[in-house]
């Protein structure tokens, strides 16, 4: 199955969803906070974000703990170990299930290896259509890149990936129509200067067809007598 004849066949129930704005309360919130956290990488580290809320929180839990023990030795006062009552139930929410992280692991691994076996298709030239429209695709996110930085470029493929899918259904008929235009120009295009690029080669290896016989290079063949 090619990868682009059903761009949804691959997607998760919840992604299709988001990416269709069935619930749009839900996807104006996750292309929001997207957004902010593709574009907070330009003034913020990331791994300096993690960093200091591990530091900021576990500081404070150690302060919390040590204090409340303390207070309760002055005051003679017996009480579990503050926070442990949250011990047996951090398994419950930190805890992986190993069903449901082998079946995450081979849904992951099936969409990896289904874009890798496409991309060795593309590479490999399997169909010259789909090879060039890659070259195409490459190339245009390449001068993308020169235009715009990396947070820009990925805020835009954001907002195109949850706006691209709901104005193609909501103006199927319509897009349809126009891209079939311009592919029948394109062909056509694409024909025409098959055809001129045919021409042209044929003149130029006539004229060097004709220089070499004439500088001896090539022998004249011998004229046809009956």
């Amino acid at each position: 199955m090619d990868l682009f004849a059903d761009p949804y066949a691959y997607m998760t129930p919840r992604l299709k969803s988001l990416v269709l704005w069935e619930k749009p309360t839900v996807s104006g919130g996750v292309l929001a906070s997207s957004l902010a956290l593709v574009l907070s990488c330009r003034w913020v580290s990331l791994l300096n974000v993690a960093c200091a809320a591990f530091v900021f929180g576990i500081s404070a839990s150690f302060v919390y703990v040590n204090g409340l023990l303390v207070f309760n030795r002055i005051t003679n006062k017996s009480a579990a170990r503050p926070l442990e009552k949250y011990y047996s139930r951090s398994a419950e929410f930190l805890h992986l299930e190993a069903d449901r992280l082998h079946r995450r692991v081979d849904y992951v691994t099936d969409g990896l290896n289904i874009v890798l076996t496409e991309l060795a298709k593309v590479v490999l030239v399997e169909d010259n259509k789909r090879s060039l429209k890659f070259i195409g695709i490459f190339y245009a996110i390449w001068t993308l890149r020169t235009w715009f930085s990396t947070t820009t470029l990925l805020s835009l493929i954001l907002v195109s990936l949850f706006a691209a899918p709901r104005l193609y259904l909501d103006n199927q008929t319509l897009i349809d129509a126009h891209v079939a235009k311009t592919n029948d120009l394109v062909q056509a295009h694409v024909g025409k200067g098959r055809q001129v690029a045919q021409e042209q080669w044929s003149s130029v290896y006539n004229k060097a067809e004709q220089f070499a016989k004439d500088k001896g290079i090539l022998k004249k063949a011998p004229l046809k007598t009956e």
